[in-house]
């Protein structure tokens, strides 16, 4: 990777203006997955000094500052579990230490951990300009427009579990599962190898029923039919942690 010209504002405001200055200009949000691409950038805008690295808790919600890294993610008591075992088996520490949520969510990953947790979370995306953004609008459409991620804002009293196969532990997922509750079920799957989906639901119905709601599609790292079967066991097993949640 080539950088042009670095910059590294230190308001919000500063960040967008310089962000919509050039048609190519770049935000840095950790930079994990721009470390391995072979591109020049004309403007990268590193987001470090904006501020945006607080997690912030109130009575209904918790607020996870676009900055935040992984590896605090994970290591945070007050995150839905979902989340944060979405976070345990990417890469090692040392890249969990750099990589931001923001990054996570911002690349729209179809293989990500982060955006399945998320949707079953029911989580918020909160934008400088556009403001909030539901995740699966997100997921679905992405942005018509250049915009920075300031947070992600999930709902306290939800009860949720994650879980995925990775052929090595490290590796991504070839297939991954979320289940959250709060007032309803939401199911969530993703590394289908699709973009995540999800299923909202007030009674749960059988595995059966409940996969029928999702594709399985193939690449070159698992056929359709063996993800399948992957999700029917990632499932089977959450929702017997479902079954003992009061």
């Amino acid at each position: 990777m080539k950088i042009k010209e670095y910059v590294k504002p230190i308001d919000v405001a500063a960040a967008y203006e310089l962000l919509i200055s050039q048609k190519n200009s770049t935000l840095i949000a950790g930079g994990v997955f721009l470390r391995l691409q072979h591109r020049s950038l004309p403007l990268a805008i590193d987001l470090q000094d904006l501020g945006l690295n607080k997690i912030i808790l109130s009575e209904n919600e918790i607020t996870i500052g676009a900055m935040v890294t992984l590896h605090e993610i994970e290591n945070n008591k007050d995150i839905p579990r979902a989340l944060r075992q979405s976070t345990m088996q990417i890469a090692g520490v040392a890249v969990r230490n750099m990589a931001t949520i923001g990054g996570s969510v911002m690349g729209r990953y179809p293989f990500s951990d982060i955006l399945t947790a998320l949707l079953a979370l029911g989580a918020v995306l909160r934008f400088h300009r556009k403001g909030d953004i539901r995740i699966e609008d997100f997921i679905s459409h992405g942005l018509e427009e250049a915009d920075i991620l300031l947070s992600v804002g999930i709902p306290l009293k939800v009860k949720s579990v994650f879980s995925a196969f990775k052929p090595v532990y490290t590796d991504f997922s070839l297939v991954n599962c979320s289940i959250a509750k709060e007032y309803y079920y939401t199911i969530a799957f993703g590394a289908t190898p699709y973009r995540a989906a999800s299923l909202v639901c007030v009674d749960l119905p059988s595995v059966d029923l409940i996969l029928e709601h999702f594709r399985f599609g193939s690449d070159q790292r698992a056929g359709g039919v063996y993800r399948h079967a992957l999700a029917k066991s990632l499932l089977e097993d959450a929702l017997k942690e479902v079954s003992r949640w009061k």
